[in-house]
C-alpha cells in the first residue's frame, strides 16, 4: 500500500511501500516576501521522524527551503534528489546528495526514480519525478504546464499543480490528465497565495466529467491510500 499525506502547497509525505519520501518541503509560515501563507503548512521539521528521499523540483523558495532541507537531512540522513542549482544552496554531506537532470532513471533506497521535465520557464532548471516501488507509483509534477511527453507517464497517483500563475491551472491540469494516465489525481500548489486561489469543487467536477481519473482533494494534514 502507498499513503500520501498532503502538507500544503507542493509538499507531501509519501509512504511508498515502506519508504518515506518528501516532496518540496516548505513548512515556513511566511513566504519569501515576508507575507504569511494563506493556508499554513501541516508539516514541521520536528515532526519528521524518518525520511529516505527528499525530492526537490526546483530552486524557487516555495519549493526549496535550504534551511528546512538541511535540518531534515540532519535529522534523518535522507538522500536529497534535486537539480544541481538546488544542491548549490544546501550544506549537506556529499553522501546525501543526488544531483539529477531530466531523463535520469535510477534506483535509490529501493525506489525506482525517473526524472521528468517540468515546463516552468521561470526557473533555471525544473524537474518532476515518477517514483515506483513494489507495484505502486506516483508522479510529482513540481511546477509545470502540460507537455507532450506526459504521454509516457502511467502511474497510480499524480500530484499536479492547479493554481495557475506560472503553472497549470485547473483547465491545464484536466488537459494533462487527458494525456498522462493516472488512476488518481491530487491537486497541489493552490490557495497558498492570493494569486493562486482555486475552486477545487470546479476542478473535481471537470476531472470527473472529462477524464478517467478520480480526483482526491486533500486539506493540509489529510491522507489518502492507494
Amino acid at each position: 500500500m502507498a499513503t500520501v499525506r498532503y502538507l500544503g502547497h507542493s509538499a507531501f509525505e509519501i509512504n511508498l511501500e515502506g519508504k518515506i519520501i518528501y516532496t518540496d518541503p516548505w513548512f515556513s509560515k511566511r513566504m519569501a516576501d515576508g507575507n504569511e501563507r494563506l493556508v499554513p503548512s501541516a508539516g514541521t521539521t520536528d515532526g519528521v521522524r524518518k525520511a529516505d528521499l527528499i525530492l526537490v523540483s526546483h530552486i524557487h523558495s516555495d519549493h526549496c527551503d535550504p534551511l528546512e532541507i538541511n535540518a531534515l537531512v540532519g535529522r534523518t540522513a535522507a538522500q536529497v534528489v534535486a537539480p544541481e542549482d538546488v544542491m548549490s544552496e544546501l550544506t549537506i554531506p556529499t553522501r546525501c546528495r543526488v544531483p539529477v537532470s531530466v531523463g535520469d532513471n535510477f534506483s535509490l533506497m529501493g525506489v525506482d526514480v525517473l526524472v521528468t521535465q517540468a515546463k516552468h520557464p521561470q526557473a533555471n532548471y525544473a524537474v518532476g519525478f515518477v517514483c515506483s516501488r513494489a507495484g505502486k507509483s506516483f508522479y510529482f509534477a513540481g511546477d509545470t504546464y502540460d507537455f507532450y511527453e506526459m504521454l509516457n507517464i502511467n502511474v497510480d497517483c499524480a500530484m499536479l499543480p492547479i493554481g495557475g500563475t506560472y503553472t497549470m491551472d485547473s483547465l491545464g491540469a484536466v488537459k494533462a490528465l487527458k494525456t498522462l494516465r493516472s488512476r488518481f489525481v491530487i491537486p497541489m500548489h493552490y490557495d497558498t497565495f492570493p494569486r493562486i486561489r482555486v475552486d477545487t469543487r470546479d476542478f473535481e467536477k471537470r476531472v470527473r466529467a472529462f477524464t478517467k481519473t478520480t480526483p482526491v482533494v486533500l486539506a493540509p494534514g489529510e491522507k489518502f491510500d492507494f
